[in-house]
């Protein structure tokens, strides 16, 4: 009797599983899982041929490589009800994206038979039973490799049949080739894909009432093409090819297509060599409805399936990590210039530090002039330039006193006088060679008062009023050698200070600044009034459209050399490879190495990302390290490239005054002007 209802249950068993199979029992020989059937609406639909189109959480089932390049947060609910009635096919799935890290995503599909009545040997009935099966995947797809995509899972098989339950493990291997972007064109490569995917790899082994029973690998293998329809990328038509071979079944083709339409509507077909398939899908708001209606081995069956997406897409997460990282950089150069500004004044301090305790107060006030062209509010800075200018003129007033030149002796106190009022000893030693020059000389005491006179609008800089002294005190004294040479002296400062004043008027004319141009032809003119030339350039200015009708004028060039233009697909990328490589370089701060590549980059299309922002950095601080390195003219040089990019930079602008003045100082100092 025992045996005899044992044989029973086993025969109610097998009953059982025999529907539990793939769609083709004769084909298969009754071995592979219900969940070899597959899952998601638009897959069936599409005929089962979803190989090289898997995408979403039915792509853990069908091609886990699908999940890479999933750009934002889903989960999908399925259901079915395939074989016989009263059999019930679910299958939910969550994927989640990583920057960076690929993609993740977890499953579980479950097929259920309740109601399975079993009898004795006697034909007793002995009650119901069910027949549950579950596949649990954890699927992970690394980052996309370009089109290239690769995927796997591990999946977890349960099944329990009237209280006997077995588990075992398994694993899937996917691959796909796909491109991110489809093309316009009618025949184009990037609207093609192909995939093929290893169900199985690792076979799970279920074992039931000792009976071991493996499920067997199963390999699809699929091409698809996305046809354009009036050259949109959106309305598209899709065709799908795609081959089956079971380890212990035969091989099956698969086919389907699929016609994108406007509003998120899309209707699906396919089949296979026994059944047939058809469907239609909606886009939801933030989601997916899609339903399919397809034969089967047993009828037909009807299939739902929803799916819904949330969160931030993988795009935007990348680009708010690119604004952080833009702006953490741009913090990063703002406080690398204000540290590189900070030991240039430093370094000048402590130069001219040790100049002015070797009593080398030429060199010192050199020093600390620098010092305060990168920090004008430093107050060592500003105390000891002050004392290295007095003292300077007061030690070569003492040296001219010393040889008898009382003249230049009160040339350099009146000096170190203007320096600083408040020196006492300047002062003293002023009044003492004024007494001293009146009292050794013969000449008039108008001629005296005239020199002296002079000598301070001298030493003021006052160039106009101290001609007019020297010339005056010429007229009652004309053989007066200090006085000729103090006038000599005087045209030689007004002869520079016009150079100096005629170069920076005409680099503000070329940068059309013209009301500071004028002021500075002005200023040129009041020193040299037989300048004709200067006028004329003054009349020009005068004459010139004003700045907005002349901006509106002269911005047809620029525009058109700026204009921004379609790049060619080649193009495109490789100013992308040379745009990253650049911005790569710049953060290593090899700096020299980035302005080829955002050179590169802007010249093919200037308004490329932000490679203006990133060019203007790069000249900059490759400038400061040859202003460092005590090479200022290739500073000027670099930093001249950066009005290049944008005239009105004023970084820039107030680094080329900076360094023009310090090129003027050192001028002055190895050429003697005082």
């Amino acid at each position: 009797m025992r045996f005899t209802r044992s044989l029973c249950f086993t025969s109610a068993l097998l009953l059982a599983i025999v529907p539990a199979r793939a769609p083709s029992a004769d084909e298969s020989g009754g071995t592979e899982s219900p969940f070899a059937f597959g899952a998601g609406a638009r897959a069936l639909a599409l005929g089962g041929a979803y190989v090289a189109v898997a995408e979403g959480p039915a792509a853990t089932t069908w091609n886990p490589a699908g999940l890479a390049g999933t750009q934002v947060k889903q989960v999908s609910f399925f259901y079915t009800s395939p074989f016989t009635d009263g059999n019930q096919y679910t299958f939910v799935g969550y994927v989640h994206p990583f920057l960076d890290l690929g993609t993740m995503a977890f499953a579980n599909a479950r097929y259920g038979v309740d109601g399975i009545r079993k009898f004795d040997s006697g034909g007793r009935e002995l009650g119901e039973f069910s027949n549950v099966q579950n596949e649990w995947l954890l699927s992970y797809a690394l980052p996309p490799f370009g089109p290239a995509r690769f995927g796997a899972s591990i999946k977890v098989e349960t099944q329990s049949i009237d209280n006997e339950t077995a588990t075992a493990v398994g694993a899937d291997l996917g691959f796909l080739f796909r491109s991110s972007e489809h093309d316009r064109s009618v025949w184009s490569v990037s609207n093609l894909s192909f995939g093929i995917s290893i169900r199985n790899a690792l076979e799970p082994r279920l074992t039931l009432r000792a009976e071991e029973e493996n499920l067997p690998t199963l390999i699809r293998s699929g091409l698809a093409y996305s046809l354009p329809l009036r050259g949109s990328l959106r309305d598209r038509l899709l065709l799908v090819l795609a081959f089956e071979q079971g380890k212990e079944s035969g091989g099956r083709t698969r086919f389907g297509s699929e016609m994108d339409l406007p509003h998120g509507l899309s209707f699906r077909a396919g089949g296979g060599p026994d059944d047939w398939s058809t469907g239609m899908g909606l886009a939801l708001l933030g989601g997916r409805l899609d339903y399919s209606f397809g034969s089967q081995e047993l009828g037909t069956a009807h299939r739902l399936e929803l799916s819904m997406s949330f969160g931030s897409s993988l795009d935007m997460l990348l680009a708010d990590r690119a604004l952080r990282d833009e702006e953490a950089l741009a913090l990063r150069t703002q406080e690398e210039i204000a540290r590189n500004e900070k030991i240039q004044a430093e370094t000048n301090i402590r130069e001219g530090m040790v100049h002015f305790d070797r009593a080398e107060y030429a060199l010192a006030e050199a020093s600390f002039e620098r010092a305060l062209l990168w920090d004008p509010v430093n107050e060592t800075a500003n105390e000891f330039h002050v004392k290295s200018r007095v003292r300077k003129h007061l030690e070569e007033g003492i040296r001219q006193a010393r040889t008898g030149n009382l003249l230049e002796a009160v040339s350099e106190y009146s000096l170190a006088a203007a320096a600083d009022p408040s020196d006492d000893e300047a002062a003293d030693k002023l009044a003492s060679a004024t007494v001293q020059l009146n009292r050794s000389t013969a000449r008039s005491r108008e001629v005296s008062n005239a020199l002296t006179r002079g000598i301070e609008y001298l030493a003021l800089s006052e160039f106009p009023a101290a001609q007019e002294q020297f010339r005056s005190a010429l007229q009652i004294e004309p053989d007066n050698a200090d006085v000729q040479r103090y006038l000599a002296r005087t045209d030689s400062l007004i002869a520079r200070r016009v150079d100096a004043l005629v170069a920076e008027a005409n680099w503000y004319r070329d940068r059309k600044d013209r009301a500071t141009a004028r002021q500075r032809y002005s200023e040129a003119i009041a020193l040299r009034p037989g300048r004709d030339d200067l006028r004329r350039e003054i009349r020009r200015l005068d004459a010139a459209p004003p700045e907005g009708e002349e901006a509106a004028g002269q911005s047809s060039e620029p525009a058109v050399r700026r204009a921004p233009r379609v790049l060619s697909v080649e193009e495109a990328r490789e100013a992308e490879r040379m745009y990253k490589a650049g911005v790569d370089e710049f953060r290593q701060r090899r700096n020299r190495e980035a302005i080829r590549y955002f050179e590169f980059v802007y010249d093919l299309v200037p308004t490329y990302e932000k490679v203006d922002s990133y060019l203007k950095q790069a000249y900059l601080f490759t400038g400061m390290e040859h202003y460092t390195s005590g090479e200022i003219s290739e500073a000027v040089d670099v930093w001249e490239k950066i009005l290049g990019v944008d005239p009105e930079d004023d970084q820039a602008l107030t680094y080329l005054r900076r360094a023009r003045i310090a090129i003027q100082k050192a001028e002055e100092l190895t050429g003697g002007a005082r």
